[in-house]
């Protein structure tokens, strides 16, 4: 028997409703409405275009007969009360992000459960943490030993430190944040973009063969400073110190750095050329160091590749340090929130004169050099034959 459904005024009803009608869950039940005033439509058909199960449309259908349009666009229940409010699951997300409870989504969802003591859908808990700004990151490492107040202690001394330095006043001071950077043919791994579903594979091989970087960068103009060496000791630490006084002969510096072994301390070190004052960073505190930035995003551009030969390796590294040594704002780019900047040109308003004011007219300025193997000597790397970064590795 076919299928009788509303009088000629409900279908020109239901057509007018449809062109006036926004709310999604009311156009699906009149679209649903028209479809069945064709006797030629079964449930099956109206359910499956509507994406809505034969029950569901068949309980429309019964509605509409019984109250009518007005009945079927009416909605009574009002589900079960809530146990809780949005606020209370936002804020309880919140604490939990910023202290970075959860390593996976699965744990945020269990965790809330017990909470709140009721489930909640995997797609819900997505959703509540992306309307908190949560993201995946992987955390920074902190050492046992380190002392966090040491760090805002530095951080807030660290101009008066600048201005009970014994420095010449007849020259300008340039403050240096120097650090080192290990880098090698043992492949690091690291995250990469590639499609659902997939994982990449890349290529590995255990080779211990090393090269080390020096480097130095200048928190007012940007400038910076390099020396590739095979390895780190008190020696290539003065050839670095001399490399800087020799870039910039008419200034006296200021070398920020760690306490590493290698590392002049005292101001009467043999090791530590005349002009040069060095300033020990709070142990285990790598973040106070913004060169730190710039080795983790070198290491972007080396990670997940074979390279064929140390040599090849060092030459990519000079291409991309020439990148940073040519644009003086990448470089300030490093410092975050400035304190270190601040810090020096308020050295330069007292009575010794540490530093100029930023200057705002930028010009490349630095150098690379690198330590030849077969002469035993430091050159200034030449940029201009050799090859492109990425022409010889193995992924």
């Amino acid at each position: 028997m076919k299928r009788k459904l509303g009088s000629i005024e409900d279908r020109k009803k239901v057509k007018v409703l449809l062109k006036e009608c926004t709310e999604g869950w009311k156009k699906e039940r009149l679209i649903a409405l028209k479809m069945g005033f064709n006797s030629e439509n079964t449930l099956d058909v109206i359910a499956e275009s509507i994406g809505k199960d034969r029950q569901t449309i068949q309980r429309w259908f019964v509605k509409f007969r019984k109250e009518g349009v007005e009945g079927l666009l009416s909605r009574t229940y009002t589900g079960r009360p809530l146990k809780h409010s949005n606020d209370e699951i936002y804020d309880f997300l919140e604490k939990g992000l910023e202290s970075g409870r959860w390593n996976t989504l699965v744990q945020a969802k269990q965790d809330l459960e017990k909470q709140f003591k009721c489930s909640f859908k995997y797609h819900n808990v997505w959703y509540w943490v992306k309307k908190c700004k949560g993201v995946i990151r992987i955390p920074r490492p902190s050492h046992t030993k380190r002392d966090p107040e040491k760090s805002k202690e530095f951080k807030r001394d660290f101009l008066q430190q600048l201005e009970q330095l014994p420095i010449a006043r007849s020259k300008p001071v340039k403050v240096w944040f120097a650090d080192e950077s290990r880098y090698g043919l043992l492949p690091i791994l690291r995250g990469c973009w590639t499609k659902k579903g997939l994982r990449q594979i890349k290529k590995y091989e255990t080779k211990y063969e090393w090269s080390y970087c020096y480097g130095a960068i200048d928190p007012v103009d940007g400038e910076c400073v390099f020396l590739q060496t095979p390895s780190v000791n008190m020696e290539w630490t003065e050839k670095f110190l001399l490399q800087v006084k020799q870039e910039f002969p008419d200034h006296e510096h200021v070398v920020v750095w760690d306490g590493a072994g290698f590392h002049p301390k005292e101001a009467d070190h043999e090791m530590l050329p005349e002009g040069i004052h060095a300033i020990q960073l709070p142990p285990y505190s790598p973040e106070l160091n913004p060169i730190e930035k710039l080795w983790d995003l070198i290491q972007d551009h080396t990670s997940n590749k074979l390279w064929p030969t140390i040599k090849r390796l060092d030459e990519v590294v000079g291409l991309l340090l020439e990148e940073w040594w040519k644009d003086p704002n990448r470089v300030l780019g490093l410092f975050g929130d400035n304190w270190h900047r601040d810090s020096a040109n308020s050295s330069a308003r007292t009575d010794i004169g540490i530093l100029n004011l930023k200057r705002y007219n930028w010009y490349a300025r630095g150098s690379y050099s690198f330590y030849s193997k077969q002469n035993g000597a430091i050159e200034s790397l030449l940029f201009n034959h050799r090859k492109s970064i990425d022409s010889d590795i193995t992924d």
